[in-house]
């Protein structure tokens, strides 16, 4: 124990005279080449040779039509490559690769990719300087899967907004309308149609054309990647008409008398359709049956009303009756 003690205070009187011995100014200078020294060290070692393995990124592109991949597919290869120290630090230091690109049309019937094949676009992508030693895998197995077809419509999945006193001139109109869907036999007995990716459009008052895709899921292709969207537009205003009320279910025997016989109805119709509708395009009525269940007044009903007009309103939409025998 007194050996150990006597240990420590040596040392603690050594580390104080070393301390006292050098002026901050020494320190200074001491780091100064120390720092230099070690940067020169960093420099010849960076002109040496290095073995380094990167990640190279792949994309799987052009799927054959009525064809789906069962195997898992790697996202990246590991290449192995030999260069100075300084380009393997530019590779590791913020340098993004863009990925190869695998053209499965052409291993629709090969089935195997042997990665040194890629040799090329790999080199294309380091530097000039860099010698490929080997890759990881040393190939990708693929396993395409022949799919049965049907041709269903298009139908269009998303959501429009119209611009406010905006509204569609006619039905969304996709291009093409009916398209090739590959899938297994079970899965494809259970699609009648096929859906579009699902978008929302906001405050549409132009004629809106664009092309949007499919709705992916998982195991079904289709045989056309985009549909184009057609979209047209007009402006509607307000009308209000004065339309006669009929009556419906009416015993030959009686006459229904109705206070007032016509009503006021106004509506939404876009611009080009205004003057075609007048009160002959329209069909209200009352139901005479209603008046077995002793109702002080009866409801007036559209009965027909063109498409082009949306946003009724009846005023009144209930009317006073008498019930007279026929003379």
């Amino acid at each position: 124990m007194f050996k150990k003690d006597q240990i420590l205070r040596s040392l603690l009187i050594i580390g104080k005279k070393i301390k006292e011995s050098f002026s901050l100014k020494d320190s200074l200078v001491f780091l100064f080449f120390l720092f230099v020294s070690a940067s020169l060290w960093f420099i010849r070692t960076l002109r040496k040779d290095f073995d380094k393995e990167i990640q190279m990124p792949l994309v799987y592109v052009n799927m054959p039509n009525g064809y789906v991949q069962t195997l898992e597919l790697p996202d990246y290869i590991t290449v192995r490559v030999t260069d100075r120290g300084t380009a393997i630090l530019g590779m590791l230091i913020g340098k993004r690769f863009e990925p190869i690109p695998v053209d499965l049309r052409d291993l629709v019937h090969k089935h195997t990719l042997v990665t040194s094949s890629l040799a090329e676009e790999v080199q294309n992508r380091l530097n000039t300087t860099s010698v490929i030693r080997g890759f990881y895998p040393d190939s990708i197995h693929f396993r395409m899967l022949k799919l049965d077809e049907k041709v269903v419509p298009v139908r269009f999945s998303g959501n429009i907004e119209m611009e406010r006193q905006y509204m569609l001139c006619d039905s969304v109109e996709l291009r093409p309308s009916v398209v090739t869907v590959y899938a297994p036999k079970s899965v494809l007995d259970t699609i009648s149609f096929a859906l579009t990716e699902n978008v929302t459009f906001e405050n549409v008052k132009d004629t809106l054309e664009t092309r949007i895709g499919m709705l992916n899921q998982t195991g079904i292709s289709y045989s056309e990647d985009k549909i184009e969207l057609c979209v047209r537009t007009e402006q509607y205003t307000e009308k209000t008409l004065e339309v006669p009320v009929f009556v419906q279910n009416l015993p030959s025997g009686l006459n229904l008398r109705l206070f007032p016989s016509c009503v006021d109805l106004s509506f939404n119709v876009g611009i080009s359709a205004y003057d075609k509708i007048d009160a002959s395009s329209f069909s209200l009525s009352v139901d005479y049956r209603d008046v077995l269940d002793k109702n002080k007044k009866l409801k007036v009903k559209v009965a027909y009303n063109p498409k082009e007009t949306f946003h009724l309103n009846l005023k009144p939409s209930e009317v006073d009756f008498l019930v007279e025998a026929k003379q």
